[in-house]
């Protein structure tokens, strides 16, 4: 049974499976706030109280998390100006 109060390192980790790719949208916007905001302590902190393994799935699900908001700002970014650019087209035409 897992409880409410422990911790990622408290239960069993399975070695493939990122325990932060797990979490939901709110818990890991939180996590991603503190640590961008404490970004080169947060880590060691993290490396020296996790170990090796947690860390590099912190930085792994961070990762993952900056190239989908990446792609997804692009993609609607492309989205908006190519509709701006049919609408000036179809108006001087």
């Amino acid at each position: 049974m897992v409880w409410l109060w422990q911790t990622v390192e408290m239960k069993k980790v399975d070695s493939k499976i990122n325990p932060f790719l797990r979490l939901r949208f709110i818990e890991f916007f939180a996590v991603q706030i503190l640590v961008m905001a404490f970004f080169p302590v947060s880590l060691l902190v993290c490396w020296l109280v996790f170990g090796g393994e947690i860390t590099r799935f912190l930085i792994d699900a961070l990762l993952k998390d900056w190239i989908q908001t990446t792609l997804i700002t692009l993609f609607l970014l492309g989205f908006v100006v190519s509709g701006v650019i049919w609408m000036v087209v179809s108006w001087i035409g």
